[in-house]
């Protein structure tokens, strides 16, 4: 591939996780709203019915639509004491690994959400008070793994890329 060619797929991978991330944050809120507003209705009235499920469903998507974007950005939790201390080098190839095996681990839950996703679908599952079918929040976190391992594998080449540098 080109320069230009992988260049338009970081922006094209990015901009695709920074609109998962604003689904995200549309979810939380909602979640928010949804969670206080049934705390204000239950004082005068009774709970708004599916509350439960629906911060359920949101809570999936809340969580899988911002992992990418997280990614992106670099704010997930990393444990840097033990590997800041290696060389850049070595710190580079401990990256090539790290982000090979997170790819594997991605693209398998990936490939495990489709499959459930599937059979959710053909079975027909649906929650209990609002009959809200399951298996399109299960599609959601199949593509919102598949973002994530793209942006893996973006950090992936920046690592090997760095590692043949050094």
């Amino acid at each position: 591939m080109t320069n230009g060619k992988i260049d338009y797929f970081i922006r094209i991978v990015h901009s695709l996780s920074k609109v998962f991330n604003q689904v995200a944050l549309v979810g939380l809120l909602a979640m928010m709203l949804l969670a206080s507003g049934n705390v204000i209705v239950r004082l005068f009235y009774k709970p708004i019915l599916g509350t439960f499920e629906i911060v359920g469903f949101l809570g999936s998507v809340v969580v899988f639509f911002a992992v990418a974007y997280t990614q992106v950005q670099k704010g997930h939790i990393s444990v840097a004491i033990v590997v800041s201390r290696f060389s850049q080098r070595t710190q580079a190839i401990i990256g090539v690994i790290t982000y090979s095996f997170s790819i594997i681990l991605c693209l398998l839950i990936a490939w495990q959400s489709i499959l459930i996703a599937n059979d959710l679908k053909q079975g027909g599952e649906l929650s209990h008070t609002l009959r809200i079918p399951f298996y399109p929040f299960v599609y959601g976190v199949t593509a919102c793994c598949v973002l994530w391992s793209l942006v893996f594998l973006i950090d992936l080449f920046n690592s090997i890329a760095q590692a043949v540098r050094k």
